[in-house]
């Protein structure tokens, strides 16, 4: 089945698809009713004083969403409307990363197509993650990787380390790029002629060279974002359960979609059949894989943790299905399905039809009623500080209040703070006089009871889901 349509007719057939799914995505992400996650309005608040690092994450979704507020201002829209872009060009560049690796137009229109319809693509071209710019980078450093591994092209090998050294400002999953590269140079480094050790050395040297600014605001910000980083592996408490290896893996087929999961593990499973550079791509898999089932070992690890390998996965699925059309269209068209639904879920704003126990959308609901709530409810003139329980529930409120001269704080915490609002918008010394508390629970900290004087001002109370509302108490707190 090999290039049995034209090659022009793939490409032009590949731009308007590209196309029509970047504007679908964008229309939904205009027309939504869901508003933004915590992280998203945490990304926001960032954004408004660039650095070369935060809290809990690299630098480069906060230069993205302020790029895209300067254009368009400070709305919901605006600060995902980047995502189906970068996606839909990371489409374009696996369609030119699919040409290095094989001589197979179909394959290459394949990959391209199967990158759009990924389930986790449909999911991130409607919400701005750090996976979104960090999987176009990858696979940019991916294809400049495959040209100089194949041409042993000195200039490409710095290059592709500068490229990959970006890519690590927006996510530090980036680092498995050279873990990759290694391990291939070590296990192949006898027999291989394509990479020697001076253009490994070159790619490493250059990607050092790329971090050393966020690595040195590491150090002189007490190396926050490791730290958190560390936090989240559970690294000083395993808990030593195959369950949570388990859990990972079964996630990878919401991941990648039923049907493509099976691709992926039959392409695996035919490994002898993989040309060279196919076989090189599996470096940029199976080690990041490898390092997530020993994390959900270990604690816990997110499905989206491995979306690195993703790249490199859709090359591979787009050759196999190239040669099983039939199994091609029923395997791309279930993705494809599969984004349809979470279309019309981001136009709707609910799950139409499911109905489950615990609904993921409600945390996308409520806050910008919960914030006019909180306006009506409170008074400036007694105190404009607001005291919150969570690092969420402060993320939401400070953006959405972002108009209002509103000071939104969260409890002082023994160190080292766990989050970016526990660094820096911990309520004061002085704020401690009198201030509001909005909180979740009806019965407030003991130590407000004894001290203070604290008067019940209000509650909000929104629906957001069939089975659940958010209700949130308004006090008064003032010190006695």
């Amino acid at each position: 089945m090999k290039n049995i349509i034209p090659q022009k007719f793939l490409i032009s057939s590949l731009i308007i698809i590209v196309l029509t799914f970047i504007l679908l995505r964008v229309f939904a992400i205009i027309s939504t009713p869901l508003e933004l996650s915590a992280d998203e309005a945490q990304y926001w608040l960032w954004s408004k004083e660039l650095n070369w690092g935060y809290f809990s994450k690299p630098p480069m979704i906060a230069w993205l969403i302020h790029v895209s507020n300067n254009i368009f201002g400070d709305y919901d829209y605006s600060i995902r409307i980047f995502a189906p872009l970068i996606h839909g060009i990371n489409a374009v560049v696996i369609f030119r990363l699919s040409q290095e690796i094989n001589d197979n137009y179909l394959a290459h229109f394949l990959s391209s197509f199967i990158w759009l319809t990924l389930p986790i693509v449909g999911v991130g071209s409607f919400l701005m993650s750090t996976d979104t710019p960090l999987m176009l980078i990858w696979t940019t450093s991916l294809l400049v990787i495959v040209k100089a591994y194949n041409s042993d092209n000195l200039f490409l090998w710095n290059l592709a380390g500068l490229i990959a050294g970006l890519a690590l400002y927006a996510k530090y999953a980036a680092l498995y790029l050279p873990l990759g590269l290694i391990i291939f140079y070590i296990i192949n480094f006898q027999n291989e002629k394509n990479i020697k050790l001076r253009g490994l050395f070159l790619f490493v040297l250059n990607f050092i060279i790329v971090s050393l600014p966020n690595v040195i605001w590491n150090y002189f910000n007490n190396f926050h974002t490791i730290n958190h980083l560390s936090s989240n592996a559970v690294i000083d408490a395993p808990s030593y359960s195959l369950f949570g290896s388990l859990t990972f893996l079964i996630a990878q087929v919401a991941i990648l979609g039923p049907l493509l999961f099976i691709v992926f593990l039959l392409t695996a499973y035919n490994i002898k059949t993989l040309n060279k550079l196919s076989i090189f791509l599996l470096y940029f898999i199976f080690p990041v894989y490898f390092l997530m089932f020993i994390q959900g070992f270990f604690s816990e690890a997110n499905a989206n943790w491995a979306a690195s390998a993703l790249p490199a996965i859709t090359i591979l699925c787009g050759y196999f299905l190239s040669k099983r059309i039939k199994f091609a269209v029923l395997t791309i068209f279930s993705n494809f399905f599969i984004c349809i639904f979470i279309f019309i879920v981001s136009l709707n704003g609910n799950l139409i039809f499911l109905d489950l126990k615990s609904d993921p959308l409600r945390k996308l609901k409520g806050w910008s009623i919960l914030s006019e709530d909180l306006k009506d409810k409170i008074s400036k003139e007694k105190s404009d500080v607001v005291l919150v329980d969570r690092r969420g529930i402060a993320a939401e409120l400070i953006y959405y209040l972002r108009n209002e001269n509103i000071k939104i704080r969260v409890p002082k915490r023994t160190k080292p703070p766990s989050n970016h609002y526990q660094l820096y918008y911990s309520l004061t010394e002085k704020e401690n006089k009198i201030f509001y508390y909005a909180s979740e629970n009806t019965n407030i900290p003991e130590s407000y009871k004894v001290d203070y004087n604290v008067v019940k001002v209000g509650v909000s109370k929104v629906k957001i889901s069939k089975k659940k509302n958010r209700k949130i108490n308004f006090y008064l707190i003032e010190k006695l």
